[in-house]
């Protein structure tokens, strides 16, 4: 049965020391990581500062040409959308609009995932059948190890969409049960709160899915097998009308705008995504991904694509990173199979089922956009889920050792114990590397930015102009992070030939084309090629102490006929 929801006097002791010990946790993250460590982060951050400049929901940087308008201002969110920034937006309004004050929104966010993920562990416990002290101490570990996580440590110290979707799915299961028996209140709590978590993550699909397939799965419970019962019908949609209602009352405005600034209700070049055949694909200027293109590759190098996809996304993310509960979880699946605890309307089944919608979707549909962050910025809800089951796992494997060994006491802590001790290292050496890197790109980039206004043709185009523009500062492989340490509008540079590079330069106005990073031998064979193109002069190179080179470019004009017979990328 689930958790004893009366009201006692104690009932928020637990989590509200786990949300205490969360903030801290993240208030100490936010000095290591003084810089967007990934510019989906910078994206956010710089349109929300825009926003609060007066300028609108816009971006200095053109990072894709898939959708129109391609000008300057450049609307914001044709693929990603608007949560992070209206969070952060809210600390910046208040302290300065600096990324400091942005990191508050998510690390506020973010300290209610450990004591959202307690609650879903209590009921998990119930459910289970786990008896009171242990069942507490079971949920005290889940939040705690969701506390120091190093994936969820490293997510709420930039505004990222991660955050807060994870916060709202964790939400939106606990809610589920209410919905499911058809509380009004938990129907319309629960629409709201999937509309606010798609606001975050197009994701938030797949919640509505795994909520449908419950509510279909107890109505089968209730009536039988077959579908010509019309109470079975009138029950079932009023199980999910109201969460319908409630979901798009929050969601139209937004689409409203998109149609109204794209022309399109849903965000771009979603499909492009599942066409990709290499990454720098998704930065096309002339040539855009296809059905065409994608099945061009062949069966061998599809299928190829999807095993990598599968086995990166658990190893790299669920067992390295999120270790060990990744690997503890799972295994912990299987001992549970048959608990009521993973039975709908669960809210731990719907955190597992959710998180298996977003792995197998991100693996076999976007194989190879989710090596850039697809699975990664939408797996929070999959290890919200294997924490819980760790810890009922770890539960259950204590209880049996101090049954063989006549433990007089059950020493319940000892498995969450366990559990945090290798987690607590892991996830310190995450934040550290991930911090070191974030300082490291800040010095590249303020290296680049002095080099580029050394230039004599360097200009710096006025971000407030009235009217919409097709003029650059510069092209750079790194357009958001450049453009926000710039303050400058930034063009994408594509993986195209030296050719199409030029004829970018030409329609944008850019004198300049800035390589951040070259890649050294993994360059894209555009970056070679424009390397060594007769019709770029090389105006400044350098090897940074990080051992990644970073060059200025100029296109030189009269060189059309020459770039006439460039060929195509190898």
């Amino acid at each position: 049965m689930p958790a004893d929801r009366a009201a006692t006097p104690g009932r928020w002791i637990a989590p509200a020391a786990i949300l205490l010990f969360a903030l801290i946790v993240r208030l100490l993250t936010l000095g290591a990581m003084d810089f967007p460590g990934s510019e989906v982060s910078a994206y956010y951050f710089g349109v929300a500062r825009n926003l609060l400049e007066g300028r609108g929901l816009v971006s200095d940087a053109i990072w894709t040409f898939a959708t129109e308008p391609l000008v300057f201002p450049r609307p914001a969110f044709e693929v990603w959308l608007p949560l992070p920034t209206f969070l952060a937006a809210i600390p910046m309004a208040a302290l300065g609009p600096s990324f400091a004050s942005a990191q508050l929104s998510t690390i506020v966010v973010g300290s209610f995932i450990p004591p959202l993920t307690w609650a879903v562990a209590r009921d998990a416990a119930a459910r289970h059948g786990i008896p009171g002290a242990r069942a507490e101490t079971a949920a005290m570990g889940a939040g705690l190890l969701a506390a120091i996580l190093g994936p969820f440590l490293i997510a709420d110290a930039a505004p990222e969409s991660t955050t807060p979707f994870t916060a709202l799915v964790l939400l939106a299961a606990l809610l589920t049960p209410m919905a499911v028996n058809r509380s009004l209140r938990g129907q319309v709590g629960l629409g709201a709160t999937l509309g606010l978590a798609y606001l975050a993550r197009q994701e938030a699909v797949y919640v509505g899915i795994a909520y449908l397939i419950f509510v279909m799965a107890v109505e089968r419970r209730r009536y039988g097998p077959g579908s010509g019962d019309p109470s079975r019908r009138r029950s079932a949609i009023a199980a999910l009308a109201p969460v319908v209602a409630a979901g798009a009352v929050v969601v139209a405005p937004w689409l409203l705008r998109n149609r109204l600034t794209f022309g399109s209700f849903l965000p771009g070049q979603t499909m492009e995504l599942a066409y990709l055949t290499r990454n720098e694909e998704l930065f096309s200027y002339a040539t855009r991904p296809t059905l065409g293109s994608f099945l061009a590759q062949g069966p061998g190098t599809i299928l190829e694509h999807l095993v990598d996809a599968l086995t990166r996304n658990l190893v790299d993310l669920v067992l390295i990173a999120a270790a060990p509960v990744g690997l503890l979880g799972l295994i912990a699946i299987v001992a549970l199979r048959r608990s009521a605890a993973l039975r709908p309307p669960a809210p731990l089944a719907l955190l597992l089922l959710v998180g298996l919608l977003v792995y197998a979707v991100a693996s076999l549909v976007f194989p190879v956009a989710s090596a850039y962050g697809t699975f990664r910025h939408a797996a929070g809800p999959l290890l919200a889920g294997l924490i819980v089951t760790s810890v009922l796992g770890l539960d259950a494997a204590v209880a049996r050792l101090g049954r063989i060994r006549r433990w007089e006491r059950s020493n319940a802590w000892l498995g969450p114990a366990i559990a945090l001790a290798a987690a607590l290292p892991l996830a310190a050496l995450q934040v550290s590397v991930q911090a070191r890197q974030a300082q490291e790109l800040e010095r590249r980039l303020a290296a680049v930015v002095a080099t580029l206004e050394a230039q004599p043709d360097f200009r710096r185009p006025p971000l407030g102009a009235t009217k919409p523009r097709r003029e650059a500062a510069v092209i750079s492989d790194r357009p958001i992070w450049l453009a926000e340490v710039l303050r400058a509008p930034v063009v994408a540079l594509p993986d195209e030939t030296p050719r199409q590079v030029w004829q970018l330069a030409r329609d944008f106005n850019a004198p300049l084309v800035a390589i951040i990073n070259d890649r050294g031998a993994q360059a894209p064979s555009g970056v070679r090629m424009l390397l060594t193109s007769a019709c770029f002069e090389l105006r400044a190179i350098d090897n940074s102490t990080d051992g990644e080179r970073s060059a200025i470019l100029a296109p030189m004009a009269g060189c059309l006929p020459a770039l006439a017979a460039a060929t195509r990328l190898p």
